[in-house]
């Protein structure tokens, strides 16, 4: 079994908008670095993958945030992380994010998958990962934290970006938050109290992704795909 790991950023004036507030990609930034850390002091993170002599990496397939407040510049807040388990192909992460008095302004639960670096295959995940899940650690976000998304509503607005190699990731793909920074592009309100996404293939340097999204059920649904029609993500955001 194992205590949360807990990791501290102080939000740079780089990070924020306009208005002083860290954007919703900083915060998914601080989530992505801690999973990454703690992975690192468990035992499975990608060096250590590396220095055993497997190709492989983790690679974020589902986020769900929950957030009260944005935390301000300068402001230092604490990310604290743990295993929630999984099965053969997937493994869980939970997150909180506390502010300096020690309450919860935003929390978030994951799902991640390693794949083979060199085929892009799945592969199975460390048996490590469950022997580290604590079962003290109560899921942030309850026991089903993700539905089953697909895009549809009305429609609302929609952009196109090239991927830049300033865009990759480790993994050699696009990392993820650049993902929610294009949805968020065509969107009047860029910070929204909650949200899903699902992450369903790999976009890569010099290709161009496309931009839609759509009104329904009192939420805002967001696709990222290919010229072809591919989906690179499905999200929803809500107020």
């Amino acid at each position: 079994m194992t205590a949360r790991g807990v990791y501290r950023f102080k939000v740079r004036s780089y990070e924020c908008g306009a208005d002083g507030l860290a954007t919703l990609p900083t915060v998914c930034n601080y989530l992505q670095e801690a999973a990454s850390l703690h992975a690192e002091h468990l035992g499975f993170s990608k060096s250590d993958f590396d220095a055993a002599g497997g190709n492989v990496s983790w690679v974020l397939t589902r986020l769900a945030v929950k957030i009260k407040r944005y935390p301000a510049w300068e402001e230092e807040v604490s990310v604290e992380t743990f295993p929630r388990g999984g099965v053969k192909l997937v493994a869980w992460r939970d997150f909180e994010v506390k502010d300096s008095s020690g309450a919860v302004v935003a929390a978030a639960s994951s799902e991640w998958m390693i794949i083979n670096l060199a085929t892009r295959k799945i592969a199975q995940v460390p048996d490590a990962v469950a022997a580290c899940c604590d079962p003290a650690n109560e899921p942030v976000l309850g026991d089903a934290p993700f539905s089953r998304l697909k895009f549809r509503g009305e429609a609302l607005g929609s952009s196109r970006f090239t991927a830049l190699k300033g865009h990759i990731d480790l993994n050699g793909h696009v990392n993820n938050v650049h993902y929610i920074e294009w949805m968020l592009e065509p969107c009047e309100d860029t910070r929204p109290a909650e949200m899903e996404v699902v992450f369903r293939s790999e976009t890569f340097a010099g290709e161009e992704v496309l931009v839609e999204t759509a009104r329904d059920d009192g939420f805002i649904y967001h696709r990222v795909f290919s010229a072809d029609g591919k989906d690179h993500i499905v999200a929803r955001t809500k107020r």
